[in-house]
């Protein structure tokens, strides 16, 4: 399964973007196992050291703030599609 987690913070408006993202991502990509963890609520070893959100797709970081989420949902949808068992 394709495990996309993203990393938020209070108080940031980009959070919030991201955040609407993850929406949307629920959405058009319900396959997609989807965590959204607050580094400044949770118990995070990124607390202190990101200043926005940060999206790691199956363990690797693929961006630092927002994508354009367009481009994230497509390649979310053709990367399920690729590896689809």
């Amino acid at each position: 399964m394709t495990e996309l987690v993203i990393y938020v913070k209070d108080n940031c408006r980009e959070s919030l973007k991201a955040l609407d993202i993850a929406s949307w991502i629920k959405t058009f990509v319900p396959n997609v196992e989807l965590k959204v963890v607050n580094v400044d609520r949770d118990e995070s070893e990124l607390r202190g050291k990101i200043e926005g959100p940060v999206y790691v797709f199956n363990g690797q970081v693929m961006e630092v703030g927002n994508p354009r989420p367009e481009e994230l949902i497509t390649f979310l949808k053709l990367f399920e599609e690729r590896h689809a068992n």
